[in-house]
């Protein structure tokens, strides 16, 4: 976010609300809830099939380790990072992007 990117991202919610992730957006579903409808466009920092931050200090952790470093155990490497996010820092930052965004907090989320 502090580099420029906040509307590149989107945000996930856990089933119950509880914690959210933010998390690269699908192109065309940037800065907004992350809906299904989207996810055939792939991720808005793939240009030409090459990841555009790939080799940047910022390149969100769950690209970094989920889908360059541990290939093939992506579900146990998105649950290990839900767990940093389900926490009251994550939940600072999903309320702060959320506020960046204006995107009304949705029911039942306990970052209020």
């Amino acid at each position: 976010m502090e580099n420029g990117h906040a509307k590149d991202m989107m945000i996930e919610f856990s089933p119950d609300a509880s914690f959210g992730v933010l998390t690269p957006a699908f192109k065309g579903n940037g800065g907004y809830f992350a809906l299904e409808a989207y996810a055939h466009n792939g991720c808005t920092f793939l240009d030409e099939g090459r990841c555009s931050i790939h080799r940047l200090p910022y390149q969100p952790m769950e690209c970094r380790f989920c889908h360059h470093t541990r290939l093939g155990r992506g579900l146990q490497c998105h649950a290990d990072i839900a767990k940093d996010w389900n926490t009251s820092k994550g939940r600072r930052l999903v309320m702060h992007w959320l506020g960046m965004m204006e995107l009304e907090v949705p029911a039942g989320y306990l970052g209020r």
